[in-house]
């Protein structure tokens, strides 16, 4: 199972056949190495909405005790016995597991805040919370959020759109705590992989673009990112 945020290696493999053209995403498994070893039915795909940080060694504070989700799906959506086994074990052991249609609109739904919010905290140092309460991010925010749900819909129509009206959790997101303990971060996946499918469908995107420069500048300067 890839449990994980963004877009996955494998998001081509069991292509649903009514999903428009994607670009090439081979700089997410560098020379296919992933692919030459892990066969298509071998593949899970996972989504984790959970809130989470290492506040010692071996020592992990669960940030959102009510809210802890992790989604799964066959790469081509198809239900099976080891999906639905696997899932029971997860509601089991109080990780919430609902059934999933489709496991790249839940791809999507999780991206859409990854792509926008976590990289306005990565570059502002804020947790989630104060990002949303920051009186100069509130017509940032929304600009935000409409380009990423632009590419999100094309891709995925069925995807919930965000709009980010509610309270905001006082959380920093993996990839800013990742850039703060100076671990490999999550720049392909959650900023180049969005911008690439957006260029693929000619949409004009430029507030994630410079906010996806900047990121990538700002992990290559610590030495977390290399081309």
């Amino acid at each position: 199972m890839f449990a994980q945020n963004g877009i996955p290696w494998w998001y081509d493999l069991g292509l649903p056949p009514q999903h428009p053209a994607i670009p090439d995403l081979g700089f997410l498994d560098p020379g296919g190495h992933l692919r030459s070893v892990i066969q298509k039915e071998r593949i899970i795909g996972g989504v984790i909405f959970s809130s989470n940080e290492v506040i010692a060694p071996g020592v992990v504070a669960n940030l959102s005790p009510d809210r802890n989700r992790l989604m799964i799906g066959e790469c081509d959506d198809r239900q099976g016995e080891r999906i639905a086994t696997l899932r029971a074990a997860l509601n089991d052991a109080a990780i919430e597991s609902p059934e999933v249609k489709q496991i790249r609109e839940t791809i999507w739904s999780k991206l859409l805040t990854n792509m926008s919010m976590s990289v306005l905290c990565l570059l502002t140092g804020l947790t989630a919370r104060g990002v949303r309460d920051d009186p100069d991010m509130q017509d940032v925010i929304p600009r935000l959020l409409d380009e990423a749900n632009v590419v999100a819909t094309h891709y995925i129509p069925e995807v919930k759109r965000i709009t980010r009206s509610g309270p905001a959790p006082d959380h920093k997101p993996s990839i800013l705590q990742d850039y703060e303990l100076g671990r490999a971060m999550e720049i392909d996946v959650l900023v180049r992989a969005p911008a690439t499918f957006a260029r693929a469908a000619a949409i004009s995107t430029p507030m994630l673009d410079l906010m996806a420069a900047l990121a990538i500048q700002k992990a290559r300067d610590k030495g977390l990112y290399q081309d």
